[in-house]
């Protein structure tokens, strides 16, 4: 069985140096009031009281920060063990090989909401230079014009529009019909493409932005991805895979690992394309950051990235080795500063709306790259609070009705369609693929029209239905589910079932 994670024990907790910090903490208490009672009846100490009551404070300090530490521990494990103990997962796959969708949901919001919410939202968008590795799929972005427009209104409200709604399919309950809405709602742009994109290019990217929190996490986070976390994720992308209408799906994360290896081998080159592509995502990082400090941010950026990456995407010239054994240690300082003296968050991180508002539609909250506050909701705070104040003296955006703070309707997400009727049947097809997917069981493969051939061949019989799957001169269609389904399947049209 290949490993999925990082091997992990958790801490007890009240062990016996946090028993001796709390009484090093009452001894503190005994000093102060021993120094408060000697102020008050002795105006003049001897040298021999001076020295005890010193040491003695000392002492009692070293133990509250002991106390404090270990307190630390014990709070920044409690909702990972909480899951451990609700579910029974340990380091045998076994005892997580038939997790279920919504286990894996929950595991995933416990990441992406408290333990470790920055560092999960950076890895998957910031994964998103990775995309520009394949020209393939550069070309398709690049002739769009959306991502890459020199009107930076539009090229940020397409950006935005991708984490909005990649953020959505991830964290809104699955079986909704604001869930299916959205998956309908992606589903419908890559069907305007479908002739240019291939089902693997799409499949590809899923293993990209479920790799990309793991990565930054492991290497940087207060403490690793456990092996359950890491099937956790892959269980929940391999649901989103099917409904994005992948053709073919793994359904185990070992096929998952080899088949990004065999993509990445055929597809990943530098190409100019990649470069525009790539520039525009850098740009739009770094689009609040103030032009005098701009070109060293972007030195910053191609610091940090892959070797692949910055290989494919033409940055090696602007690669400086030392700026990024320099942050890495930073980062490293802010790990260890985190795990040992930050106590865990006490609310979770807003990720996607709870409901729609008043008007009916949905605003979105402000996420950590927003190049413009699109969907965001207005509030006295984005509008007049220190920081909108600064932004507004430097000319940057805030919340308002330009950026469609009322909220948007799902299914119009994204880009529109040049003709009212045109866009008006395209958010029909969207509600009515909605319905299908919201209605159909696990491992239901959603209709989308890519290429008819797989890029990578001979991986074997995938997950889920087979609905869109490769015909036989691709790879082998689908046959069921791997694992128990976390609720009873409806039966599909033709009469199948799990």
């Amino acid at each position: 069985m290949p490993d999925h994670g990082e091997a992990f024990t958790p801490t007890t907790g009240w062990d016996a140096m946090t028993i001796f910090s709390f009484a090093s903490g009452i001894l503190l208490s005994f000093s102060s009031a021993l120094v408060s009672y000697h102020n008050f009846t002795k105006p003049q100490w001897d040298a021999g009281t001076n020295s005890v009551v010193v040491g003695g404070i000392i002492v009692s300090l070293y133990g509250v920060l002991f106390a404090y530490i270990n307190l630390v521990e014990v709070y920044r494990y409690r909702n990972v063990k909480k899951l451990m103990t609700k579910y029974g997962y340990n380091d045998d796959f076994k005892s997580y090989e038939h997790m279920t969708v919504e286990i894996a949901q929950e595991i995933y919001f416990n990441l992406a909401r408290y333990d470790m919410p920055f560092l999960f939202e950076f890895g998957w968008i910031f994964n998103f230079l990775k995309t520009a590795t394949a020209p393939v799929l550069s070309d398709v972005i690049v002739k769009t014009g959306h991502f890459t427009s020199k009107d930076q209104t539009l090229s940020h409200a397409r950006q935005q529009d991708t984490v909005c709604l990649m953020t959505a399919m991830q964290a809104m309950p699955f079986h909704t019909m604001p869930h299916s809405l959205v998956m309908a709602r992606i589903n419908a742009h890559h069907n305007l493409y479908g002739g240019q994109i291939n089902s693997d290019t799409i499949l590809w990217l899923s293993h990209m932005w479920m790799q990309g929190p793991i990565r930054w996490i492991n290497q940087f986070g207060w403490r690793p991805i456990m092996q359950w976390e890491k099937w956790a994720l892959f269980v929940l992308w391999r649901e989103l895979s099917v409904m994005l209408g992948c053709k073919w799906v793994p359904q185990d994360l070992a096929t998952f690992d080899e088949f990004e290896k065999s993509f990445a081998q055929i597809e990943q080159r530098p190409d100019p394309v990649n470069v525009i592509f790539s520039d525009s995502m850098v740009n739009a990082i770094l689009f609040s950051v103030p032009s005098i400090l701009k070109p060293f941010a972007r030195k910053c950026v191609i610091a940090i990235l892959d070797e692949d990456v910055r290989h494919c995407n033409m940055y090696d010239n602007e690669f400086d080795p030392k700026l990024r054994v320099r942050i890495f240690r930073l980062l490293n300082l802010w790990r260890s500063f985190q795990k040992h003296l930050c106590m865990p968050r006490g609310h979770g991180r807003a990720l996607t709306p709870g409901g729609p508002n008043t008007n009916g539609k949905w605003n979105f909250p402000p996420y950590t790259f927003p190049a413009t506050p699109l969907y965001v909701q207005k509030t006295v705070w984005n509008q007049w609070g220190p920081i909108a104040i600064i932004n507004r003296l430097r000319g940057l955006p805030i919340p308002g009705s330009q950026f469609y703070s009322d909220g948007v309707s799902l299914e119009t997400m994204g880009a529109k369609r040049k003709s009212p009727t045109t866009q008006a049947q395209v958010e029909m097809s969207v509600r009515e693929q909605a319905e299908l997917i919201n209605k159909g069981p696990w491992g239901y493969r959603a209709k989308v029209n890519f290429q008819a051939l797989p890029v990578v061949k001979d991986l074997g019989t995938g997950y889920g239905f087979p609905q869109n799957a490769y015909s036989k001169t691709g790879r082998p269609d689908a046959k069921g589910m791997n694992g128990a389904p976390s609720k009873s399947p409806a039966p599909l049209a033709d009469g199948l079932t799990v």
